[in-house]
């Protein structure tokens, strides 16, 4: 199967096609599934650290040497976040074109989905993991302050706390008036984390950032997009193309169900909007 992709082809069986699709997402989830793992360490290792600060009034001197040990789970994390290392990296190289090659001859066979609303969530990712990952982080900045041996000192842990937060916050607002000012632009969104939930009914579409309903007149395509030999590393992704708009893409992996549902979906409303080749465009 991986001959095949490499030379830019599907396999020729549906079957093989088909399993190599599903074997590309399973490999997918659990890759995911560890990245989340080693950013949900990172995280409590991080503020639960910061809280056992907060505890001991924001100062700990002649701390012990393990101490640094509890910043070293968070390292992964950070690469990850900075992109500078990502879990499968290497053995993903053949993945997208392995899914999205085989899955477009897929879709050429594929019929549409039985005509009903359907809803195309965001994957939640990290989101899911809060009700663990926040009493984590109170037992480890517990658990860690009573280690230190040191005296609480909240009300001046409060006070540095408060200053961290307000440079934040405004931090936070330059983001939100940078969104907001896009958004009063009629810009479209950039992310599934704007774009998401999707809502797919006999109105047309409903996405999550814009007013109001599109109208299936005004959706002129809807494709499947993947690597190409231009953009060899672009994402599977599904994009919207919208009559006097720029198109909304959404990755695959930024929604919680398969691409090709979302496409499928519309099939059943626009049958016209049947599935048609993307790379020579």
């Amino acid at each position: 199967m991986a001959a095949f992709a490499a030379k830019g082809r599907p396999h020729p069986d549906p079957a093989m096609a088909a399993a190599a699709v599903a074997q590309v997402r399973r490999l997918n989830r659990r890759d995911r599934t560890l990245r989340h793992l080693l950013q949900g360490a990172g995280t409590v290792s991080f503020f639960g650290s910061i809280l056992a600060l907060l505890i001991a009034g924001g100062e700990v001197r002649d701390a012990p040497w393990w101490l640094v040990l509890l910043f070293l789970p968070a390292v992964p994390g950070v690469l990850i976040l900075m992109e500078v290392w990502e879990p499968g990296g290497r053995r993903r190289r053949l993945r997208p074109h392995l899914e999205s090659l085989n899955l477009r001859m897929l879709l050429e066979l594929a019929e549409p989905c039985p005509a009903g609303p359907v809803t195309i969530r965001r994957h939640r990712g990290l989101r899911a993991w809060w009700p663990v990952l926040v009493p984590a982080v109170a037992v480890v900045g517990w658990s860690t302050w009573r280690s230190l041996h040191v005296p609480a000192n909240v009300m001046e842990g409060l006070q540095n706390f408060a200053a961290g937060l307000i440079a934040w916050t405004l931090i936070m607002l330059l983001a939100a008036i940078g969104r907001l000012t896009q958004w009063w632009r009629g810009a479209p969104p950039e992310s599934a984390d704007a774009a998401t939930p999707i809502t797919i009914d006999a109105s047309g579409l409903r996405f999550r950032s814009l007013p109001g309903v599109i109208a299936w007149s005004e959706v002129s395509a809807v494709d499947l997009l993947g690597p190409t030999m231009a953009e060899p590393e672009a994402p599977v992704a599904v994009r919207w193309s919208l009559h006097g708009r720029d198109p909304i893409i959404i990755k695959a992996d930024d929604m919680a169900q398969p691409p090709e549902t979302a496409i499928r979906a519309i099939w059943a409303y626009r049958p016209d909007l049947r599935w048609r080749p993307v790379d020579a465009s």
